[in-house]
């Protein structure tokens, strides 16, 4: 499964994921370490929680196909209409404010 990954790319905790989900930490940590299946009404969730497919939770799909987030939509768009300077400027603050910055390359 790919659910450490998920959690890591949405930069949540188990225990958020856990909450949101209904079910204990303990419970969720199984079905990252496969110590457990989840249920196909917990898979489903978990598909939805991340905006993924059950295929994605599986493993069965690569995480590259993750949807943008509504978010990060905005952003796209807001940057196309944008000037020159604006891009560069919006840019450079994203980066700087970048908690994995320097370990993504970034900064």
């Amino acid at each position: 499964m790919n659910l450490k990954q998920l959690r890591a790319i949405k930069r949540v905790s188990q225990k958020e994921v856990s909450s949101c989900l209904g079910c204990s930490p303990v419970v969720y940590s199984r079905y990252e370490t496969g110590e457990r299946e989840p249920s196909l009404e917990m898979l489903g969730k978990l598909a939805d929680y991340f905006g993924v497919s059950t295929d994605c939770v599986l493993g069965r799909e690569t995480i590259a196909r993750i949807p943008m987030s509504e978010f990060e939509v905005q952003l796209i768009e807001a940057a196309r209409y944008a000037d020159t300077r604006a891009k560069e400027d919006a840019l450079a603050m994203l980066k700087a404010h970048c908690v994995d910055a320097k370990k993504e390359g970034l900064a």
